[in-house]
């Protein structure tokens, strides 16, 4: 089978693109090159890439592809905030019209990535499912997707399957790592500094998913059948992987040597707290995480710390997406529109 992988270049697309084409997928990537750079790793199964702006795809960018995996965008709350318009741009405009010319060449499954963030603020104790919570996201981020993610679901139909995971929290390593989201961050300040540093009180609630279970979710639905997945949305986490950030804080320091935590609540710089129900993925695609915590924290730290000794640090721009957009526009490499000059 034939796949065009958008955002293979990034932190999720770069490990779903070689499980892919390690499990026997024809794969192609499609990425504007925001952090083809961004690389701490060699890959071992490298893609061929058509380097591109999603809001400049055409009907010709997805001739002879059976499905398509929707991963590029701006990838997270900071960066989303940089410029709102941009977001929606890119995020929502630009996932629609990726969506519209892959039904208009043919293709014939396609999977949006959305996120668990357009949840946001939930003050229901319950886990939320799918279809019957409230949609509260906070941020232009969440925002785009959600819109997104409606209009993309809106247009399946027999010729053009189009479904949305919505993954948890993504942690995990991958040869461009993040350092800017939650769990990954906590073990790589607590490398660097020898203490956790947690920005809340540690309540908020944070479901969250290794960056390979997800790419296994991607898998799951590529080979589903048409009727189980068309037009639907599904929650990818971890059964029972509903953590406080606490939780998730104590899990660091257990694949760090117990270092000491420090709770900061003068500073919270995410209020985002929901709790995520995974049983629709389990019943119906039959899709179980597998990878925990503490096998994903330390996979991180033994990688890290080879680089450390080398000494790269982990958390400058190749880890963090906001530090390196600022990079690209401050050395005139993109222009204010994000484009490449």
């Amino acid at each position: 089978m034939k796949i065009l992988v958008t955002g293979n270049l990034g932190y999720v697309g770069t490990v779903t693109s070689e499980y892919l084409k390690n499990n026997g997928f024809d794969v192609f990537g499609l990425d504007s090159g925001f952090y083809r750079n961004c690389i701490l790793t060699p890959i071992k199964n490298e893609i061929f890439t058509k380097n591109k702006d999603i809001r400049d795809v055409e009907v010709s960018d997805f001739a002879g592809f059976e499905t398509v995996v929707h991963l590029a965008a701006l990838s997270n709350d900071p960066i989303g905030e940089l410029d709102q318009n941009l977001t929606l741009e890119i995020n929502y405009l630009g996932a629609v019209r990726t969506a519209e010319m892959a039904k208009k060449a043919g293709v014939e499954k396609f999977i949006f990535i959305s996120t668990q963030s357009i949840y946001g603020i939930s003050s229901s104790s319950d886990e939320l499912d799918e279809d019957n919570s409230i949609k509260n996201p906070q941020t232009a981020y969440a925002s785009s997707k959600w819109r997104a993610e409606q209009e993309i679901l809106a247009m399946s139909d027999q010729s053009f399957i189009s479904t949305a995971l919505r993954p948890s929290t993504v942690f995990g390593w991958s040869p461009r790592l993040r350092s800017d989201i939650v769990f990954n961050n906590l073990l790589l300040t607590g490398l660097k500094q020898q203490r956790i540093d947690v920005h809340s009180d540690g309540t908020p609630w944070r479901p969250i998913v290794h960056v390979l279970d997800l790419a296994r979710a991607i898998e799951v639905c590529i080979n589903s059948d048409s009727e189980r997945i068309s037009g639907r949305s599904f929650n990818i986490g971890v059964l029972n992987g509903n953590f406080t950030v606490k939780q998730l804080a104590e899990a660091a320091r257990e694949c760090l040597n117990r270092i000491p935590i420090a709770f900061k609540t003068e500073n919270i710089v995410d209020p985002r707290s929901y709790k995520v129900s995974f049983e629709r993925a389990r019943k119906e695609l039959g899709f179980t995480a597998k990878v925990g915590l503490l096998a994903g924290g330390t996979e991180i730290v033994l990688e890290s710390k080879k680089l450390i000794w080398q000494g790269i640090d982990l958390m400058d721009r190749k880890t963090n997406r906001l530090l390196q957009m600022k990079f690209l526009l401050e050395n005139g490499l993109v222009d204010g529109s994000l484009r490449f000059k």
